[in-house]
């Protein structure tokens, strides 16, 4: 993809996204997902290009990023939710909205299915059974920036005091509850953490931490080192026990292999 056609891209997406503004102004959860996909393109970007890709492989990249959350908008439009289980997929609905508004006219065939691929799956708790090689390149590095950004929405809702006001965040946990013994267990044998065993805020950030271990490339884990995100995370620990601190402890350790 080159430059042109992915500034294309974003521009017929950000009038897409103005359908969505009231007298100029978007819902401050349509603004959330706004910034969130710009932020997430950017990161991307510098996942494909901290590897070495060529120039158009980065482009793409890119172009994934922006484009992987365009169903927000309208599933919090007609659901006010982003919760794809009182809702729809998002990731299923974003495929849908790309084709019915036509944001990806004039794109060659492999960009254009690589894009919908990667939006469609994005979002699965396990990637597809069956994959080309381009097509879990891609998967796997948007399913990286997505989960870098998810990282610092979660530090910065906390940091600034407005984690309360967003459900989506908050997740109607005890925001100073202990960790559980259920998802400590889980993230020390390596397992997926259960949502369901998750009662605290502490649950919330060992969940972030397992993310972290499954991380697919190097480059996104030394942008999480570089951004100083554990030390961070455990400047806002509502909660801060031996057990809890060893899970950063592991997690540093594997970060700095990278």
């Amino acid at each position: 993809m080159t430059r042109i056609e992915l500034q294309t891209l974003e521009d017929r997406w950000r009038v897409y996204v103005d359908r969505f503004r009231t007298d100029g102004v978007l819902h401050p959860m349509h603004q959330l997902k706004l910034e969130h996909s710009i932020r997430v393109s950017a990161d991307a970007r510098a996942i494909a290009g901290g590897m070495g890709w060529p120039d158009d492989e980065v482009n793409l990249a890119e172009a994934v990023g922006l484009l992987h959350d365009t169903a927000r908008f309208p599933q919090f439009e007609q659901y006010g939710t982003f919760s794809d289980a009182e809702s729809v997929d998002h990731g299923d609905l974003g495929f849908q909205t790309l084709e019915a508004e036509g944001l990806l006219a004039g794109l060659a065939d492999e960009p254009r299915a690589l894009i919908l691929h990667s939006v469609q799956y994005h979002n699965k708790k396990e990637l597809p059974r069956i994959l080309t090689a381009h097509e879990e390149k891609h998967l796997r590095l948007i399913r990286d920036a997505d989960r870098l950004d998810i990282f610092f929405i979660c530090w910065e809702s906390i940091r600034t005091g407005h984690i309360h006001d967003n459900p989506e965040i908050a997740m109607g946990i005890d925001f100073n509850g202990l960790p559980s013994d259920a998802v400590l267990d889980q993230f020390e044998s390596g397992e997926a953490i259960d949502y369901r065993s998750m009662q605290s805020m502490a649950d919330r950030f060992v969940l972030q931490l397992s993310w972290m271990h499954d991380l697919s490339y190097d480059s996104s884990k030394r942008l999480v080192r570089e951004r100083g995100l554990l030390e961070k995370f455990i400047d806002i620990l509502p909660v801060k026990t031996d057990r809890l601190l060893n899970c950063f402890e592991t997690t540093a350790t594997l970060l700095e292999q990278a």
